[in-house]
């Protein structure tokens, strides 16, 4: 069973859409899981849960300059697992440091710079107890596993006052309620991971002068999970579709099948006033 075909989308909010042909999968596939390996850790890619064969996932969690690898998990009606598919690998190449919203990827984003302090101090605490065990000369360490990152020095500078708006939109305001996690995705030879999802409390500072406009965003950030992969708003709508054709005959007369209409991302936004 063959691997996914990874296309990559180098705009300033970088994503992969992984798209598996179903003439490629298990004859009886049903359902898929999507899986990327990346740094080292196995994530459920967002937006991968329980999709249909000819359903493609874009990634914007996918991290930039290291090889990223997708395969998915196939299952029948019943729910009875049916195998992996091959994998295939793609290392994303931009340059740049990008913060998000998870569950608005396309909507809710900014480029940043990561300045220096960012990382400063790395703390990947164990919590357990020394203890002394009867006749034994030296204690005995009894832990329950080295843990996220905890207490992480971040400093970001957004260059223009959008970029700051949409940061602050990232944590919520008086009538939005966000999930109050980041993810921050960076080029950067950084020690954190190049997918870092970060809950902190963000200090602005205006760094505003006549010739330019530069806010300045600190935090103290933990490593968290990211919310749940089956979760996310999808880029292509079809209110963006409704609006970019007249009538569902000219829609059908664009697009041969579904497939191919739900991967049409360049009318993506059309709903909101796009072009």
């Amino acid at each position: 069973m063959a691997g996914p075909t990874l296309t990559p989308n180098l705009t300033e909010n970088p994503w992969v859409e992984v798209f598996f042909d179903p003439g490629d999968l298990h004859p009886d596939t049903v359902t898929m899981r999507v899986y990327r390996y990346s740094e080292g850790r196995t994530w459920l890619t967002r937006g991968g849960v329980d999709i249909t064969p000819g359903q493609a996932v874009l990634d914007f969690e996918v991290p930039f300059q290291t090889q990223s690898t997708y395969r998915a998990a196939q299952f029948d009606a019943d729910g009875l697992p049916l195998g992996f598919t091959d994998p295939s690998s793609i290392t994303v190449d931009y340059t740049g440091t990008v913060v998000h919203q998870p569950l608005a990827p396309s909507t809710l984003w900014a480029p940043v710079r990561v300045l220096h302090g960012s990382a400063a101090e790395l703390v990947r605490p164990e919590p357990g107890d020394v203890v002394d065990i009867e006749g034994g000369t030296v204690g005995r360490w009894i832990g329950t596993g080295r843990r996220g990152l905890r207490g992480v020095p971040v400093s970001l500078l957004a260059e223009s006052l959008d970029a700051a708006d949409r940061v602050q939109a990232m944590l919520g305001d008086y009538t939005t309620r966000q999930v109050g996690v980041l993810c921050i995705r960076t080029s950067d030879r950084i020690r954190w991971p190049r997918t870092f999802f970060a809950r902190g409390d963000l200090t602005e500072f205006d760094l505003t002068d006549e010739d330019d406009v530069l806010v300045q965003f600190t935090a103290s950030a933990d490593e968290v999970e990211p919310p749940f992969p089956g979760l996310v708003r999808p880029l292509l709508t079809y209110a963006d579709l409704d609006a970019a054709f007249p009538s569902y005959a000219d829609r059908d007369a664009e697009f041969g099948t579904y497939t191919t209409q739900d991967r049409a991302y360049e009318y993506a936004g059309f709903a909101d006033g796009g072009a």
